[in-house]
């Protein structure tokens, strides 16, 4: 768990340290305050240095209270299939409701917030189904993207076919709402949340409310027939939401009465899954060693894969004297036929340092600030590119150990953009490259 926390920290500070830092240098600069400026006539650089690149398995993802969670399914064709779920508990939004004499349920909804109309795929028609949890969440527990929490696997309590239309408003009744999902649930389990003692001897506390009624796990059951999506649902907007509409003996009212996601005494998180064997490239590369060259290589958040580099031979390359590291620019180029309206690359990737027992961490050139270090997708070019001077001179200088890289993408947990690359393959036109400007100190 330890090796998890460590990297939940990290990605906490590459959301928002890649936007600003505390310095602030352009690549060209980087090593030069050592040399006076005539001995920049000597510098030269080399772009063939060997990249062996390599696919692998992501670790899972701290999901607990990310915003957004993610939902549905989504069948790529490149990265096969990926599912996401979620899990959440409710609270009161008042204690000790009163439903009037003889309530009865007129209908129960689920509505869950859509996060701006965002969404990763094709808005095709999607079935979401509902279950009652029969293991309890805590807001104090950590729950990560390969978390399984118990549910009633037999008794749904609500399912519906749904094409999302993430953008336009909805109206219910004569009131108007944000575009949101909408899941009608089941009339004859909610009616005892009027009128079963079980439930409303429990509306006293938050506490007793949440051990009475566990919460709900929603997923998609949509797999093959249509590529599909993942949504983006705001879970802290204050319509998601569970809400009962009831009529009851003491007036001619429909009267209604909810129970609240967004507030911060709910747990819940997102859950992943990967099914790679349609896409065959992936899948062979995750079933042999990352030390083979592979042609193509790919990066997808979401617990999914990573880019390993391995660079065997970095130290050998100026083992003929001692040089500074002006510049040294990893180019990662967009395999052109990967991307399109549907299947965005995504808009930023992250280089990080492989580390054997750590997993991906920070390098140095990260803290030179976003502009110096890169990472931003160059949609005209379909590039991504890195300096990594800093670290290729520690690595020479023989301070850090030459362990490679990880390729992942920002915002790991709450995003669905994937993205392929061309690999180190120098057979393959527009490989995968190190470019190193360097001057010789001796």
């Amino acid at each position: 768990m330890t090796k998890y926390i460590i990297q939940y920290v990290f990605f906490l500070a590459l959301i928002t340290g890649l936007i600003s830092s505390c310095k602030k240098k352009t690549p060209e600069n980087i090593g030069l305050d050592l040399l006076p400026d005539v001995d920049l006539l000597n510098a030269t650089f080399t772009d063939t240095a060997t990249l062996v690149t390599h696919t692998v398995k992501d670790d899972s993802l701290k999901t607990d209270e990310a915003a957004p969670l993610l939902l549905g399914n989504i069948n790529d064709p490149i990265f096969g299939i990926t599912r996401s779920s979620i899990f959440t508990q409710f609270s009161l939004p008042t204690t000790n409701p009163s439903f009037g004499a003889n309530p009865v349920l007129d209908s129960a909804v689920l509505s869950l917030a859509y996060n701006s109309g965002q969404y990763y795929g094709t808005l095709d028609p999607q079935k979401f189904e509902v279950y009652e949890l029969s293991e309890m969440m805590s807001i104090g527990s950590s729950y990560y993207s390969n978390t399984m929490l118990q549910y009633q696997t037999t008794q749904q309590i609500g399912s519906a076919t749904i094409t999302p239309d993430v953008t336009n408003t909805i109206m219910v009744g004569t009131d108007t709402f944000p575009a949101h999902l909408r899941i009608k649930l089941s009339g004859g389990f909610f009616q005892n949340f009027l009128t079963n003692s079980n439930y409303t001897s429990s509306y006293n506390s938050n506490a007793n409310f949440q051990t009475a009624f566990k919460g709900i796990y929603i997923k998609s059951s949509s797999d093959t027939t249509n590529a599909g999506a993942i949504l983006y649902m705001n879970i802290t907007d204050t319509y998601s939401r569970l809400t009962l509409y009831y009529k009851n003996d003491t007036d001619t009212l429909l009267h209604s009465y909810y129970f609240d996601i967004s507030k911060t005494d709910c747990a819940r998180f997102s859950h992943f899954e990967h099914v790679y064997t349609p896409a065959s490239d992936i899948s062979s590369q995750l079933s042999t060693a990352n030390t083979i060259q592979a042609s193509y290589v790919y990066v997808q958040p979401m617990a999914g894969v990573r880019t390993k580099i391995t660079m065997p031979y970095l130290s050998d390359f100026f083992k003929n004297g001692r040089v500074t590291i002006n510049k040294a620019e990893l180019i990662l180029p967009v395999e052109p036929s990967s991307v399109s309206t549907a299947f965005s690359a995504h808009a930023k990737l992250v280089a990080t340092i492989a580390d054997n027992t750590l997993g991906p961490v920070v390098m140095p050139d990260y803290f030179e600030g976003a502009t110096y270090f890169g990472g931003d997708y160059d949609a005209t070019n379909k590039v991504y590119k890195f300096n990594i001077a800093r670290y290729v001179q520690q690595v020479l200088n023989g301070t850090k150990e030459n362990q490679g890289l990880y390729i992942i993408t920002n915002a790991r947990p709450t995003t669905a953009n994937r993205v392929q690359l061309i690999g180190g393959n120098q057979s393959i036109p527009n490989h995968m490259r190190l470019k190193i400007t360097y001057t010789p100190l001796e």
